[in-house]
């Protein structure tokens, strides 16, 4: 049954791509409509754009909820086999303890995006799509994912320069980014970037 196989695939309140589910004992058609069936019959609901859930209530909202963060990862940045994005701009400096500011969009740079910027909305949130410099891995991407923090850092950072460039050290040192995996992407960084590395003490922290 497909029930059966959602939920040992995706389980309860997950994002399900139906773009990516392929059986050999249902066509393209015929799995849309047992999906169509599913959601008529209340076992699967459709959130967006070929997404879907298992629906299950929880104790403490009193009903089935799938969190568009959920989608968002699994759209654009992770399934759990490959890495291909990763959340940018203000949103991940708030993650970095740059800003309080929570924004209206959240930017994500990924490889499932051809353009230079594009807005989509995944259920009730607005996301800033933008392509990658290069092919984001799950080896290169927090690299990836830190210098271009590092690129907008002063655009979205409400502390003092020392402050902003303390926390950033501190997260390269906990990452342990090495020389060997910026020379990697060195390829993808901008003259201005590089330019920050260097006067904000930060290439030195590259472990060799």
């Amino acid at each position: 049954m497909l029930k059966e196989y959602l939920e040992k695939t995706y389980g309860y309140n997950e994002p399900i791509l139906i773009s990516e589910i392929k059986l050999d004992s249902l066509n393209d058609n015929a799995l849309r409509q047992y999906f169509k069936r599913m959601v008529k019959s209340g076992d699967l609901i459709h959130f967006d754009t070929g997404v879907y859930y298992l629906p299950k209530a929880s104790r403490l909202l009193g009903k089935a909820y799938l969190d568009p963060l959920k989608v968002i990862t699994r759209k654009y940045i992770e399934s759990g086999t490959d890495t291909y994005g990763y959340f940018a701009g203000a949103y991940f400096s708030n993650l970095l303890g740059l800003t309080t500011q929570m924004p209206a969009v959240i930017e994500v740079v990924t490889d499932k995006e051809a353009t230079k910027g594009r807005t989509v909305t995944v259920g009730n949130q607005n996301v800033r799509l933008k392509c990658p410099a290069m092919r984001i891995t799950k080896d290169n991407v927090l690299l990836l994912q830190f210098l271009d923090a590092v690129s907008t850092a002063e655009k979205y950072a409400e502390l003092p320069k020392q402050e902003m460039t303390s926390l950033l050290k501190q997260y390269l040192r906990k990452n342990r980014f090495t020389q060997n995996q910026l020379a990697e992407v060195l390829s993808s960084v901008t003259a201005r970037t590089a330019k920050k590395l260097i006067e904000w003490g930060l290439i030195y922290e590259f472990a060799s």
